[in-house]
This record gives C-alpha cells, structure tokens and sequence, in this order.
C-alpha cells in the first residue's frame, strides 16, 4: 500500500491572534460574572437576583467585545438563567404580565421588530427605497451643503419606512460612496469623510423623530408597555421631532465647519437622473411593496382610533400579502433578516421582563434615585445628566437595547411623580443612543467602513465628527428642555 499524506495550511498569526483574544474576552466575561456572584450581598437584592445580575454582566463583557455572536451570546445568557433557577415563561400574579428566560419572544415587541425589519428588506429588495432615494437627490443643488441635505431627507421620510438603521445605510452608504467615487473624491479626503460619515449619521439619526422610525422603537415601546404607560404615536412625534431636527441640524451645519473639504464640488443632476432611468419603470413588487407598506403605516398610525389592531398584527397580514404575491421568495425568508439580530433582541426583551420581576429595577432605583431625584427642580440638568450617562452606558452596551431601558426603568415612576414625563425622560437617551467615538460603539460607521475597504474616512476624521455628534446631541436635549415647557409638557 502507498501512505498517502496530506497537508493542512497553518492558520494565518493574524486568525490565531483573533481566536485568541476572543478566549481572552470569554475568560474577561466569567470573571466579571464571577465576581458580581460572589461580591457582597446586595440589600434589596435576592441571591437569585444577584446571580442574575452576574449572568447580565457577564454577558455584556461578551455582546461588547463580540467574542461570539451576539445572537448565540444572547441564547447562552437564556440558557444559563434557566440553569439558575429563572424560568422559562411564567405568567406574574395579579398582573397578567409575562416574564421568563424566553419571555422576549413572546413579546409583542419582538414580532413587531421581525415585521419591520422584513418590510425593510422588501424595499431594499425591490428597489423601491433606492427610487425614492434618487429621486430626492435629484431635486437638490449639487453642493456639499445641498447633497448632504438630500440625503438628510432620504433618512427622514426612509425611517418611518423602513425602521432598521442597518438597511437604511445599506441603502444610503452604498449611493453616497458612488457619489463619491463619481466626483473623483480621494480617499480620506476630508470631502470623503464628509459626504460618507454624515450620509451614515443621516440614516441613523432621523429615524428617533418616529415611534417606529428605529430600532430603538420596539425597545421603547416594550419599556413603556411593561410599565403599563399609554405611548402613541403623536405622541412620540411631539416630543421628539424638534429636538431630532435640531440634531440633524447642527450635524449638517457643523460637520462642514469642523471637516471643511478641500474644495467646492458640483454634483451633475445627471447622477441621480441617469441611475434612476436605470431602475426603469415601477415594477410589479415594488409597487405591490409600496401598497403595502404605505397601507401598514396607515393602519399602524390609527391604532386606538379607527382600530384596536396591535403593531405586529398588521405587519403579519403585510408579510402573508408580500409571500403569497412572491415579493419574498421561500428563501428571503431565512436570509433576508437578521436572525442573529433578532435573537439578540429576544434576549434583550426578556431581560426586561426578568429585570423587574428580580426586583433589580428597585435595588437600580435605590441607588440612582437619591442622587437624580434631587435634580427634578432643574429639569435641564436632570436630562443632560441623563444623556452623559447614556454615552457613558454605550461603551459598555454598543447597541443601547439593554442601556435605554436599564437607565429609563429605574427614574421613570418618581420622575413622572415629580413632573417629568416618561417620554420626556426617553428623549436624551434617544438622542445619545447612536455615539461613535470608537468604531465598536456604532455598527453603522463600521458597515460604513466595510463599504468603502476602509477608504471612506480615517479613524481621526470619525473621531472629530463624532465630537459633533455628541456636542449636537446635548444641545438638542437642552432646546428640547426649552420647547416642552412652552408646549405644557414639562
């Protein structure tokens, strides 16, 4: 017989050094655990509550660091609060409430966001969200001022469309980079970084103005229905629709200030034009797409009205429509979402469900309420207070899914008691939810990034235009504080 050999290529220093790292933070993510176990006993906190609070922290070591997936770090964070006792699904006496491990997938806001993000997907698919883009683009001056200005209203009238900032930049970065490349912009010009961070910033930002115009809203939503507290939305729109525009606002103007591109540009009408007699005529699904996304919104902005139809019920309906039509074809429906997305909110949903019922919401309560409480005389600092708190919260939570509700739920009850809405609240996490002074803290700069092979802006360029971001995100909270006292809401 012949001894046959074979060879396996040694993997690259450069795998070896990730894998490593990744042992690294999952070694990091049980010692955090650990340690909140077996710190000290907690008043107001049971041992059961303590390890989960443990289980919690050492998860975020691991949705932070993205040693593994966030959807499988989600389902391990499940699986082990099963383990300690946490119950699968449970009904709370005397409420009706649900609560359990698996408690956020049988939430309504998690079918909500599984409809939406679909809905999304069937407009990216289609085209229809690239017509509408070109088409607004082509209505504007072909300045930096005018393009970024086309692009802030894509984000806006695109949100309530399509609710994940994920598909909006999709969509929006993809243009912008072509726009780009087609005025023989360097890269890493400061004209590159420009049109390239802002287009992502005005996929991202517009979106809060709308209740269902991010996939912050679900969240929000949940928050609110947990506490048993109405939110419409005109509601929503009346309160954050001024202070959203004022921060796209002070972004479109000072980014131009503070990243002022080397020269003028003049951006031919034929761009937009050309590329939109190249989608052609409104085919068959776009147009079935827009029906029935149009229609949803409808329905979804007359709840309590003319119906009592939930968020999610409506979106199901949609989806049936879209599948029987053949807008999705059999596979879209395993490829076209997110499921690592969707299952990481699952686990988040739950832990809001779980939060409470250990009564760490209390315990969260007892320990920041004695140190905000006595600022709810001074309502503008009480908020900026919250909005430093929130981008302190995003380094360690870089999708603020857990952070807006872990910093909202505990000062909601004596904040409301005291005069400050539970919405009003919520603005100035909103407003911080989206920082990105490093590149882990916003996965859009990174999609961005990916886009454009690292070519679109510098690490420096982000860094300056993130400082905007930040600065335009406080000033917006305190107009915002000005604007709801003249509306009678504070």
């Amino acid at each position: 017989m012949v001894a046959m050999s074979t060879s396996v290529a040694a993997p690259s220093p450069a795998a070896v050094a990730t894998h490593t790292l990744k042992w690294g933070w999952l070694a990091v993510a049980i010692a955090v655990g650990l340690a909140v176990a077996f710190m000290p006993a907690q008043a107001g906190l049971s041992h059961t509550a303590q390890l989960v609070l443990a289980i919690i922290a050492a998860t975020v070591v691991l949705w932070a660091s993205e040693a593994m997936n966030n959807g499988v770090a989600s389902l391990l964070m499940m699986g082990t609060l099963m383990v300690i006792g946490v119950r699968p699904l449970l009904t709370v006496q005397g409420t009706g409430d649900i609560s359990g491990a698996l408690s956020g997938f049988a939430d309504g806001a998690w079918w909500t966001l599984l409809v939406v993000v679909y809905y999304g997907f069937a407009m990216k698919k289609t085209g229809l969200a690239e017509r509408i883009a070109y088409y607004i683009l082509s209505l504007f001056p072909g300045t930096y001022t005018g393009v970024l200005s086309a692009f802030f209203l894509i984000g806006l009238i695109l949100s309530p469309l399509i609710p994940s900032m994920t598909v909006r930049t999709a969509i929006m970065a993809p243009i912008a980079w072509s726009l780009v490349q087609t005025l023989g912009l360097k890269g890493r010009s400061k004209g590159s970084a420009l049109i390239m961070v802002t287009v992502i910033e005005m996929a991202v930002v517009p979106g809060l103005a709308f209740k269902l115009g991010s996939l912050n809203g679900p969240v929000v939503i949940k928050m609110f229905d947990d506490k048993h507290l109405p939110l419409t939305d005109g509601g929503y729109i009346q309160v954050m629709l001024l202070p959203t525009l004022i921060m796209c606002a002070l972004i479109l103007i000072l980014n131009q200030i503070f990243l002022k591109p080397e020269e003028p540009i003049h951006v031919s009408r034929d761009f937009a034009s050309s590329r939109l007699k190249a989608l052609g005529r409104v085919g068959r699904n776009e147009f079935i797409t827009a029906v029935v996304v149009f229609t949803s919104i409808a329905f979804w902005v007359t709840a309590g009205k003319l119906h009592h139809l939930p968020t999610f019920v409506v979106g199901m309906f949609g989806m049936a429509v879209l599948s029987f039509t053949r807008v999705f074809e059999n596979q879209d429906i395993g490829t076209g979402v997110s499921w690592t997305l969707l299952l990481f909110l699952g686990g988040i949903f739950s832990l809001t469900h779980i939060i409470p019922q250990y009564k760490i919401t209390d315990w969260l309560a007892g320990i920041m309420a004695p140190r905000i409480l006595p600022l709810i005389h001074v309502p503008l600092i009480l908020l900026l207070v919250m909005a430093f708190l929130m981008l302190g919260m995003r380094f360690i939570d870089p999708s603020a899914f857990f952070a807006i509700p872990l910093l909202w739920s505990p000062l909601v009850e004596p904040l409301n008691a005291g005069g400050i809405p539970p919405l009003v609240l919520a603005a100035p996490l909103l407003l911080m939810s989206a920082p990105f002074l490093l590149m882990y803290t916003n996965f859009w700069m990174a999609m961005g990034e990916g886009m454009t092979g690292g070519q679109g802006y510098s690490t420096g360029q982000m860094f300056k235009l993130a400082v905007v971001n930040v600065f335009a995100g406080l000033a917006a909270t305190a107009v915002g504080v000005a604007y709801w006292k003249i509306i009678g809401i504070l």
